[in-house]
């Protein structure tokens, strides 16, 4: 017998390879196709996040520029003989050559904006002529039978805008010491009077001895609202809720964290931020080392507490702060652990934790802040503390990249000035500058400032004192004027019921001489809150004393000294019933819609 294979072997060989080999190449191509999709995905988004900065960037220039109906094109980056952006006509297109084949296409839009009772809607409503929408569309052919579409949208709003000198405000306060979950609040109206205490919202109808221990208030710029987070303890859990304040009641209350522990009273584990599309996120802590964040979209929390980054401790402060006209977040945590960490979301998803320092003095004190510069709205800035007796502030600068990513620089240390305390930084409007003051365990608060290299420099006369209330809360705060940003308020507790302040010339780098602010309080000064006026040089002083009360003044930055009148600017008294010395049970929000 002759071995051999029969044609009918041969046939049916060959189509099981063809079947398997055509298998094979089909996997191939459709990986390669997914690997090449994803690479022009990521070109697409690029170019698109491109084209929004380049409509910041002109509406930086002149909001008026913003002509609804117009299109952002042309070619390049250099947009006209100065080196800058600028339109160049309606229906006309920005073309990026990736290869032969597959240009990118950019149109930009710049729509108009409609809101109902405050709140944007795709359609009806009253025109806003503050706030534009822009939508950036890249197009491009993966072939020539598949054309691909990317979109990115948002909402500039004129901040720059001046903000008229009557604004008001609101003012949020705990009035029932240790054993009561009384909040109450009050309205500074446009011509400087305050309203009568009110109450907020009850957190919880069925009990009443959870105490207010710490609250923060925020305002919206898109429509007439307030939100309130607040800490309250009980005497064996902790509690943080939100409520929501619509311009004329409180409401929409929402609980964030429960749980059980009687240490750590005196801390700030919450914050919160709008973002450029006019939600507002929540981040606070839950008692693990995973922060968790919740997001108000005007009418509705959020179903479920979402995860940010972990964080490697329980954090004992938590700071976010938006990007600029953006919905990107820095998260700066300091937990019990001692650790010190950053995450970024890139507004739709947190990066994973960059870990600054695993050691500092004490873990009960706010040993971090950060702050965007309002003049370099890609840059931040990180003030920390490295080590059990660290002696100097610790600075990093963020410099974002624009689609939701960014680097921090290296570390550089500023001089000594003693073991470090509680830390405050603030950005300057007009310089590419930061200053950032520290109590530290001598009972001296010293203030240095930075530039974007990073790089230190130190003031004349910057000990604002040596002789600063004892406690671990920080005891004073530092705000720059906001219009001109060439001086800043540092007001502060010299252990004594009379509270000071310094002036600072940016100019010349120095701090002024020592000031009384007001007249004595009717305890020590121990917590200072400053909010400045946005595009104004006024600056609301909030002071606690060792009483629990609270005292208000705003300070006149146009003369600077503070106002006598009208009556709610100059200085006025409020509750008399926080909780604690070392608690910030208090804070003031000036309106923005």
């Amino acid at each position: 017998m002759k071995n051999g294979f029969s044609v009918l072997e041969v046939i049916l060989a060959a189509a099981i390879f063809m079947i398997f080999s055509t298998g094979a190449v089909i996997v191939v191509v459709q990986s390669y196709n997914a690997n090449r999709l994803g690479a022009e995905n990521s070109v697409a988004a690029q170019f698109a996040a491109e084209g929004i900065e380049a409509a910041k960037s002109i509406k930086n220039q002149n909001f008026s520029l913003l002509n609804s109906d117009a299109y952002l094109a042309g070619t390049g980056l250099i947009r006209n003989g100065t080196g800058v952006w600028q339109f160049e006509g309606d229906n006309t297109s920005d073309v990026l050559t990736h290869n032969s084949s597959d240009d990118y296409t950019r149109v930009i839009r710049i729509g108009k904006t409609y809101r109902i009772n405050g709140n944007i809607v795709e359609s009806g409503g009253t025109e806003d002529p503050d706030t534009k929408k822009i939508t950036s569309t890249v197009t491009w052919n993966f072939n020539s039978a598949r054309p691909e579409t990317t979109s990115l949208v948002t909402y500039f709003s004129d901040w720059r805008k001046p903000i008229p000198t009557d604004r008001g405000g609101i003012l949020v306060y705990g009035d029932g010491e240790t054993s009561s979950d009384a909040i109450k609040y009050k309205i500074l109206d446009t011509a400087g009077t305050w309203s009568a205490a009110q109450s907020t919202a009850d957190i919880d109808t069925g009990s009443t001895n959870k105490a207010l221990r710490a609250a923060r208030v925020y305002a919206s710029s898109t429509r007439n609202e307030k939100i309130l987070l607040s800490r309250h303890y009980n005497g064996t859990q902790q509690f943080i809720y939100a409520q929501v304040y619509n311009g004329s009641t409180w409401g929409s209350v929402q609980a964030l964290s429960s749980w059980t522990a009687t240490t750590f009273l005196d801390v700030q584990n919450f914050d919160g931020t709008y973002l450029s599309n006019g939600n507002f996120m929540a981040v606070y802590s839950d008692n693990t080392t995973t922060p968790k964040y919740r997001i108000w979209n005007g009418s509705s929390w959020s179903p479920a507490s979402l995860s940010t980054a972990n964080v490697g401790g329980i954090p004992n402060f938590v700071i976010a702060k938006v990007r600029p006209e953006t919905a990107e977040v820095m998260m700066a945590t300091y937990d019990q652990a001692k650790d010190s960490n950053t995450a970024y979301f890139n507004g739709s998803s947190w990066s994973a934790t960059t870990q600054h320092a695993s050691n500092a003095p004490v873990n009960t004190k706010k040993h971090l802040d950060f702050a965007w510069s309002p003049n370099s709205p890609f840059k931040g800035a990180l003030i920390y503390s490295a080590s059990a007796s660290d002696t100097g502030m610790n600075l990093k600068i963020w410099t974002a990249n624009g689609t939701g990513g960014g680097s921090w620089s290296a570390e550089r240390n500023a001089p000594n000035q003693g073991v470090l305390g509680a830390t405050d930084i603030d950005g300057r409007l007009s310089a590419n500058e930061f200053l950032a003051c520290n109590k530290n365990a001598n009972n001296d608060i010293y203030c240095f400032r930075s530039d974007l290299t990073p790089a230190w420099s130190t003031p004349i006369n910057n000990i604002l004192t040596t002789t600063t209330d004892t406690g671990i809360q920080r005891s004073f705060d530092y705000s720059y004027e906001a219009v001109t940003g060439s001086e800043g308020l540092a007001v502060y507790s010299n252990n004594t019921a009379t509270p000071q302040y310094k002036l600072y010339d940016a100019t010349s780098n120095s701090f002024g001489s020592e000031t009384q602010l007001t007249t004595a309080l009717g305890g020590t000064v121990k917590t200072v809150v400053l909010a400045p006026l946005v595009e104004n040089d006024d600056v609301m002083v909030l002071m606690a004393d060792s009483l629990n009360d609270l005292f208000s003044i705003v300070w006149n930055g146009t003369a600077n000294t503070v106002y006598t009148t009208p009556s709610g600017k100059g200085r006025s008294t409020h509750g008399t019933s926080g909780s604690d010395n070392t608690d910030f049970w208090y804070d003031f929000a000036w309106d923005k819609y």
